[in-house]
């Protein structure tokens, strides 16, 4: 199986087939009423019931505009061949099913019979139901389903490993930041195996809480240029959360637990500690190293007795 190696070079020749076969003729008319052209004549077999069919397929409403793609994506759409489902499931099942392994084509569906019988759901705001749609596609390969659960195992593990790689980066960038940040600001800090780095502000006389138990924190929140964007003292609301709950972002987690009872420390948290890519709203943006100044003002132990400085 080549699937890896070779659907990129696919995209390439399908596309510059298709981009120059979207003219309206050599069109015929299927038994449904969906019209199609068959751009590409491949040499693979037909379709097998309960087989996966791999395929990328580009979505255009009127004018050509593109609605949505799956080319850009690079990751091919899948769907189980079962005959008598996709006999009654609309025009583009019934176009499919006249393709085979390498093919391409175009096809134009009626848009109310794509979404409200393929896609059984509402026709998106603003498209005319009886407006045509066209679909281009590729059909790249047809898969056993053990073949297509092991495809989609080695996909979701790729995914991740992208995933992971794109995280170490960004933890390098940031720890590199706050360093630099650190050494131009004259500071001297301690620093967690995360690469959380820390200044002790407070020592605190108690002891550090373990997980299970509630912690109460005072905190101030600040970018590395000084902007604060949350803080429990200006609303004189200290914060209560469970810790090893994840309630939380990851770096609090950390960071309070190797806080004894009573004091002040200020944090360095990486972005991928703190708000991650999702940043916060309009206060923090994605992938952003973050300061806060906690203060540990109480603990509940899980026998509910308090453990106060």
């Amino acid at each position: 199986m080549s699937i890896n190696h070779n659907h990129l070079i696919f995209i390439i020749l399908l596309l510059t087939v298709l981009i120059g076969s979207c003219n309206t003729k050599d069109f015929k008319s299927g038994e449904t009423g969906y019209e199609y052209k068959i751009v590409r004549n491949g040499k693979g077999p037909g379709f097998e019931n309960n087989k996966y069919i791999l395929m990328y397929m580009d979505y255009y409403y009127e004018n050509d505009s593109l609605l949505f793609t799956w080319t850009e994506k690079n990751i091919p759409v899948t769907l189980q061949y079962i005959d008598t489902i996709w006999e009654r499931s609309g025009q583009i099942y019934h176009g499919l099913k006249k393709l085979k392994v390498g093919d391409s084509a175009i096809f134009k569906v009626n848009c109310s019979d794509l979404y409200e019988v393929a896609f059984r759901r509402n026709i998106p705001y603003g498209l005319n139901p009886f407006s045509d749609i066209t679909i281009e596609i590729g059909i790249i390969s047809m898969l056993e389903p053990a073949e297509f659960r092991m495809w989609q195992a080695n996909l979701y593990k790729t995914k991740q490993e992208r995933i992971q790689r794109r995280k170490e980066q960004q933890l390098f960038e940031d720890i590199s930041l706050i360093d630099i940040f650190l050494e131009e600001q004259g500071l001297i800090s301690l620093e967690l195996e995360s690469g959380i780095r820390y200044i002790i502000q407070e020592e605190g006389t108690g002891k550090k809480p373990e997980k299970g138990d509630q912690v109460l924190i005072h905190f101030s929140g600040y970018l590395l240029d000084g902007t604060k964007f949350d803080s429990s003292y200006e609303r004189n609301e200290p914060y209560e959360f469970t810790l090893g709950a994840r309630s939380v972002i990851p770096g609090w987690e950390e960071s309070v637990a190797e806080m004894p009872l009573g004091s002040k420390i200020t944090f360095y948290l990486p972005s991928e500690l703190a708000y991650g890519e999702r940043g916060l709203g309009e206060m923090v943006d994605p992938n952003t190293v973050v300061v806060f100044n906690l203060e540990l003002l109480d603990i509940k132990k899980k026998g509910n007795q308090d453990e106060k400085n």
